[in-house]
């Protein structure tokens, strides 16, 4: 069975989302294909996925054709590929719409076409239009030529297949405007906090910790997750305001799952032997201007003195397995020296620091995992 990925502004970052998810799991699976924001995985017959449980996808479904042109329009001339007869419907993949307007003109669908007026902007800094439809389909060829992220069995390969879930920001919106206490400024937003909690390998009923913990951003969505969470922050009023917003949350949606916040120091964390651990580091202080090459070294330099200590205090209360998933600040162009402080650390990176970034923003975060 293979399932198709329609990825969202950081691709590199969601698709390694969905592997580390896959991997945490035990479940078989392999990467059939990854290019742009487009991500094929194949799995066992019967592998289910919840596109809510993710922060970096847009949409998701089952590839249900692969093989070349001609066999294509076998294909749609032998099977109804939308069940309506007035529709509207998107398009993500490389191939032409032609043979798609064809079909629909042959079964006397009325079928349009939509275009986005908002786009995506990625990270690298390309656009792709965003459009909203009553159907999102996959269609995408893949030939020798293209990049070499391609593996040889996908070479000139058509892929096609029809969205069957689409990621629904509703309740996430609802936990993040609706919460008791909001810290917009520093906290950190539901989209990237399932991303790190998914990175750290944490699953249900497992004991996650937040060291950073600041108004409970991480911790609310692993509760969601029904990840136990124990969340320390040394800002006495963020975790009073974290309490706060983890009351409102277990009350509103019922969850059973324990949780427990701690004013202190993180270089005090309870050796409690965590299972996972997932947390925005301080980026620094609020910068209301743009630093110079001086001033952002000076808050890389600071930052390494301040967390190396942390870290060695982490990877003591945490289980040997255990990984910690968490940012480091990029000040302007300026970052932190991962493989240096993972050294004196003495932790190992698991996986390499993904920029997350924004083309406005001189103060951004790299995101990566440590064990």
């Amino acid at each position: 069975m293979k399932t198709f990925f329609i990825l969202g502004r950081n691709p590199q970052l969601s698709r390694v989302e969905i592997l580390e998810f896959l991997k945490a799991r035990n479940r078989t699976h392999k990467e059939i294909l990854f290019q742009g924001n487009l991500l094929i995985i194949q799995t066992n017959e019967g592998e289910k996925f919840d596109i809510q449980e993710f922060g970096g996808i847009m949409h998701l479904g089952q590839i249900t054709f692969e093989g070349n042109l001609e066999q294509l329009k076998i294909y749609f001339e032998q099977n109804e590929i939308i069940p309506a007869d007035k529709f509207s419907y998107a398009i993500h993949g490389n191939l032409d719409s032609q043979i798609l307007k064809e079909k629909f003109k042959r079964e006397h669908k009325k079928a349009s076409q939509k275009h986005g007026r908002k786009l995506i902007k990625f990270q690298d800094g390309h656009k792709q239009e965003n459009p909203k439809a009553d159907f999102y389909i996959f269609l995408h060829s893949t030939n020798a030529d293209e990049p070499h992220n391609i593996s040889p069995a996908t070479s000139q390969r058509i892929y096609f297949g029809v969205t069957s879930q689409t990621y629904d920001p509703t309740e996430v919106k609802k936990r993040d405007m609706q919460k008791p206490v909001r810290r917009e400024a520093l906290a950190i937003s539901p989209r990237l906090s399932k991303i790190l909690i998914n990175l750290s390998d944490a699953k249900p009923h497992d004991r996650l910790l937040d060291p950073f913990c600041g108004i409970g951003s991480i911790l609310q969505e692993a509760l969601i997750k029904k990840i136990n969470v124990h969340g320390i922050d040394k800002d006495k009023q963020a975790t009073i305001n974290a309490e706060q917003n983890l009351k409102w949350l277990t009350q509103e949606y019922k969850i059973q799952t324990k949780c427990k916040i701690e004013n202190t120091d993180s270089r005090h964390a309870p050796d409690l032997q965590f299972q996972a651990i997932a947390t925005e580091t301080p980026l620094g202080k609020l910068l209301k201007k743009k630093p110079s090459d001086n001033q952002a070294k000076q808050i890389i330099q600071n930052f390494e003195a301040y967390i190396i200590p942390i870290l060695k205090r982490l990877k003591k209360v945490k289980k040997p397995s255990a990984k910690i998933a968490m940012t480091f600040p990029v000040i302007r162009n300026f970052h932190v020296n991962a493989r240096k402080i993972a050294e004196k650390s003495e932790l190992k990176i698991n996986i390499e620091p993904i920029l997350e970034s924004r083309p406005d923003q001189f103060v951004s975060r790299d995101i990566l995992v440590l064990q």
